[in-house]
């Protein structure tokens, strides 16, 4: 029998509402103008509220830097009809973090907005491998995106740009004397140094923009939304300001500056490449001309600028052994072409076949390897073993993970790993070949 409720049989809707929703066997809370103005029973336990209902503080208290950036950039985009759902760590009491996923939709009443949020806790095991993942893609001395999410937002942006005919800037800063005073006052001295410079320029950025650290004393930024200098000059001239403050350093007054390039999206490339590398070549423009300014893209690309370029650094790497050298140079190989697609727009299509076929590559080479080492009984091979194993099961869990952030993963992890286990596992393996008397 099909039972159709009236308004009658509501009484009260508002009430019969939050009743509803405070009961809800989910945490739920709804959001307007930017504040949470409600949270049911299970959200309140979860969020340690001291009031029945939540007044205007929202998640605020149990978010890290990162994960309180990302709610931000979803409520400034999120669209009528539209639902969000981001992946999130929620710091409990007593140092604990759970894993949990926050789905978000907005809809519109009586000419106002509202934002009702769900949140769905995760298991320890899911906890775990969100935790390795922020190791993977997070600098470990200032826990801002490294270079591998970097490149992933700059993407997103760039994919949405596309749609939506939008606008953004990629700046590259890099801090004028750091190398000095970290050779005069030592490592601590300049980790502490890179610490505070990040909190600075998170401090210059809104929510939905992105600090990233490149490497060294070079970051980067991602400005949402910003198509040319006028739009970016505040931002620019606050980081030099903020930047220059003097560091308080136990008993010494250390004083720095910033140079920073700005490249601008359409103006000045649609491609990692393009933006990274004209922002680079900027940025060396406003350290030439004496530091502590800024300089505008004048489409420009130094060779300097390709040290960003997303490519393995093996085309001289032989280890003089034929069959499996061409194997490597084969893999790398695939592995630029991949790289390079993550940032060219491929199509999702194009892209999985080059996973696919960097998988079917690699695969063969640790048969060929494995092989080898079964055939001429090469000793203390089971580290080699164990890293041949635990790639491929990386690598096919990657290729599981939906959308394109899977291979972008898959291309960065393999990136890392090439190199180092080329030349130590396969240079050892190589050498008791040729001490065997065995040529490739």
């Amino acid at each position: 029998m099909q039972r159709i409720f009236t308004h009658s049989a509501f009484g009260d809707a508002e009430n019969f509402f939050r009743a509803l929703m405070h009961v809800a066997p989910l945490p739920m809370f709804v959001m307007s103008e930017g504040n949470c103005i409600y949270g049911n029973e299970r959200f309140i336990r979860l969020h340690g509220c001291k009031d029945d209902f939540c007044a205007t503080c929202g998640l605020e208290h149990l978010l890290g830097q990162e994960d309180r950036e990302a709610v931000g950039q979803a409520l400034a985009s999120l669209k009528a009809g539209v639902v969000v759902r981001l992946p999130l760590q929620l710091l409990q009491t007593g140092g604990k973090v759970s894993a949990v996923d926050l789905s978000m939709s907005s809809l519109q009443i009586e000419k106002k907005s509202f934002v009702l949020g769900v949140i769905s806790e995760k298991t320890e095991k899911e906890r775990l491998r969100r935790l390795l993942d922020r190791l993977a893609f997070h600098d470990s001395l200032t826990e801002l995106p490294n270079r591998i999410l970097l490149f992933d937002r700059i993407n997103q942006a760039l994919s949405h740009a596309v749609r939506n005919g939008g606008s953004f800037a990629v700046v590259v800063l890099d801090l004028d004397g750091f190398k000095a005073i970290n050779d005069e006052l030592g490592h601590a001295a300049g980790d502490a140094i890179l610490r505070e410079v990040s909190r600075r320029l998170r401090a210059c950025v809104r929510g939905v923009d992105t600090v990233a650290r490149l490497g060294g004393d070079e970051f980067a930024l991602i400005l949402h939304e910003v198509g040319n200098e006028k739009e970016a000059g505040i931002v620019l001239n606050k980081v030099i300001r903020d930047v220059a403050v003097p560091f308080e350093l136990a008993s010494n007054q250390v004083a720095l500056h910033a140079s920073l390039g700005i490249a601008f999206c359409p103006l000045d490339g649609s491609t990692i490449q393009e933006l990274l590398g004209r922002a680079d070549y900027a940025m060396y423009a406003a350290k030439k001309s004496g530091g502590n300014a800024y300089c505008v893209s004048t489409g420009e690309i130094g060779e300097t600028a390709f040290r960003h370029a997303l490519e393995p650094l093996i085309n001289n790497i032989r280890l003089g052994f034929e069959m499996i050298d061409e194997q490597h140079e084969e893999i790398a190989a695939c592995l630029r072409g991949l790289l390079a697609a993550l940032s060219d727009h491929e199509t999702r299509a194009e892209m999985k076949w080059r996973a696919d076929y960097l998988q079917h590559l690699t695969e063969s080479h640790f048969h060929t390897e494995e092989d080898l080492i079964l055939r001429y009984a090469i000793r203390d091979q089971a580290q080699h073993r164990d890293e041949h194993d635990n790639l491929l099961r990386q690598l096919e869990d990657f290729l599981h993970e939906p959308g394109c952030y899977g291979m972008t993963v898959m291309a960065h992890a393999m990136n890392d790993w090439l190199l180092p286990h080329i030349e130590t596992l396969d240079a050892d393996l190589v050498a008791q070949l040729k001490a065997a008397g065995v040529s490739g």
